[in-house]
């Protein structure tokens, strides 16, 4: 694919999580001049993104629905559930489950663990060392602990930084476009650097959009 078609899909990626936030799915701030939203409502439309930017390996996706495991974030499982509603992920019908253990995930392919307990992180995710979960956090220390994709606020706005390494061991193969607008890969080459800091201005704005709500 060429640079113009790389770029593109890239769009289309941002700017479909955005649309879920933008076309009715949730509401922005009454009264601000342009759309913001909550760190948990920007979260949760990338998460029902991540299932079409991520290969699971043959095997994995026998159940016969797409199930997103929420630990202990209500108001995520919450804003995910209605975006999910009579969705389909992978040719599959979507829905959230959530847990307050691990022993919970069951056959889930996604599991998102909020910002609760960093402390605790590590342990939690021990266990699924291996299995063909898509593990993602939003604490610091988030990759270092296991997770594939961890959120971090940068000026405002909600990224995503991205481990290789945790991918491979799950089995999972995250595709160039979503790694091209992540803020940071590890595993990845020497340098790789978000598209807000490398791209032109038109995709840098878009990839760095939708600004959160002023708290």
């Amino acid at each position: 694919m060429g640079r113009d078609g790389r770029r593109l899909r890239v769009r289309k990626l941002v700017a479909a999580a955005i649309a879920l936030l933008c076309a009715g799915v949730l509401h922005s701030r009454a009264g601000a001049a342009a759309p913001t939203y909550t760190q948990d409502q920007i979260e949760a439309a990338f998460l029902y993104r991540f299932a079409g930017f991520v290969s699971w390996p043959r095997g994995a996706l026998q159940a016969p629905t797409f199930t997103i495991a929420v630990l202990d974030d209500d108001a995520v499982a919450s804003d995910l559930a209605r975006m999910l509603a009579d969705k389909e992920l992978q040719g599959r019908p979507a829905r959230v489950r959530r847990i307050t253990r691990i022993s919970q995930l069951g056959d889930a392919q996604i599991l998102y663990v909020g910002d609760s307990d960093a402390h605790a992180l590590k342990h939690w995710l021990a266990p699924l060392a291996g299995r063909p979960v898509l593990l993602v956090t939003s604490q610091a220390g988030g990759l270092d602990d296991g997770s594939a994709i961890n959120f971090l606020i940068v000026d405002r706005h909600v990224r995503f930084d991205i481990s290789l390494a945790a991918a491979r061991r799950s089995g999972l193969t995250i595709s160039a476009d979503l790694l091209s607008v992540a803020a940071h890969i590890e595993g990845g080459p020497v340098g790789s650097q978000a598209p807000c800091q490398t791209q032109p201005r038109p995709l840098q704005e878009l990839a760095c959009a939708p600004r959160l709500a002023t708290r």
